[in-house]
């Protein structure tokens, strides 16, 4: 037997000056050599040739059938009938420790394969070549044929306590993914419940403020500085009430008798009391502007 040396690393201590640390020191191994595995080689020489073929045969059936559907958006579809027979062999491959899946994989396949053939023995025919239609038909039905001489080598057959088990233990795996798919759907839709009640709980708790705001509000409504009494609710019995001066019409008043701003900003309080102050000058300024009065007392 044949060997080899490897350069492997392992952690060691190493001490300066008292500090130890862990490195890593190289050290030599011997290791035997494996003899080389002939038969995983031809397999994999096998499948290169008959890939190569696969494509030979794909080729020619798209030329084909695209041809027979006079070209364009013909060969598409021709590459749709190479495309189908080829993925059924992937999944006869993937489902060869379950019979069910990799027998019908395995009849799809067939059938497929059996619509290139006669479409590419139809393309020939019209050609006039019986040849060109049986040997062009036949490219693809013999590379489905080397496929399935390959998988029926590679094939580990089980037996039936052993296919049994192999199927029990799928069916356990899948138990685990179906309850984990379930168990973040019900975690999504906790969250999604979760933050519906906080959005419905802060909607109630503004509807909440704005009762208590406006349940604080004054009875009283400010309309350019005078309050006013809110109207009356259809239900209730409406009182008499004396009309309230306009602070525009007591300005306008007071500066056409001569008053001076100052004067006639004492004087509309003294009439209105609760008014603002900024908006009773406000008004004043206004109303001079309009009466171009000149001012007789200092500016506000």
């Amino acid at each position: 037997m044949k060997f080899k040396e490897e350069i492997r690393k392992r952690l060691v201590d190493h001490t300066v000056e008292g500090v130890t640390h862990q490195v890593e020191r190289p050290y030599s191994v011997r290791t035997p050599i494996l003899p080389a595995d002939w038969d995983a080689r031809a397999i994999k020489a096998a499948s290169g040739l008959v890939l190569a073929l696969t494509v030979v045969a794909i080729v020619w059936s798209t030329v084909s059938i695209g041809s027979l559907l006079h070209g364009g958006a013909g060969y598409a579809a021709a590459v749709v009938f190479d495309i189908s027979w080829l993925t059924v062999l992937i999944l006869e491959w993937l489902g060869r420790f379950d019979p069910n899946k990799r027998e019908f994989a395995r009849n799809m396949g067939f059938v497929l394969v059996a619509l290139t053939a006669g479409a590419i023995f139809w393309h020939g025919m019209l050609l006039g070549s019986t040849a060109l239609a049986v040997v062009g038909a036949a490219v693809s039905v013999v590379a489905k044929a080397l496929w399935l001489a390959i998988f029926k080598h590679v094939e580990k057959p089980l037996s039936d306590e052993d296919r049994q088990w192999v199927q029990a233990e799928i069916s356990k795996a899948n138990a685990k993914l179906a309850v984990a798919g379930v168990r973040r759907q019900a975690a999504a839709a906790e969250v999604h419940a979760r933050l519906q009640l906080l959005a419905a709980e802060q909607a109630l708790g503004e509807i909440g403020e704005l009762t208590a705001n406006t349940a604080e509000q004054p009875a009283l409504d400010v309309i350019q500085g005078v309050e006013v009494p809110p109207l009356a609710s259809p239900n209730t019995v409406r009182k008499d009430v004396e009309p309230v001066a306009n602070i525009s019409e007591l300005a306008r008043q007071q500066l056409t008798a001569g008053a001076s701003k100052t004067e006639a900003f004492d004087a509309i309080l003294r009439l209105v009391p609760e008014a603002k102050t900024e908006s009773v000058k406000a008004t004043i300024r206004r109303e001079a502007g309009r009466l171009d009065d000149r001012q007789s007392g200092p500016y506000l």
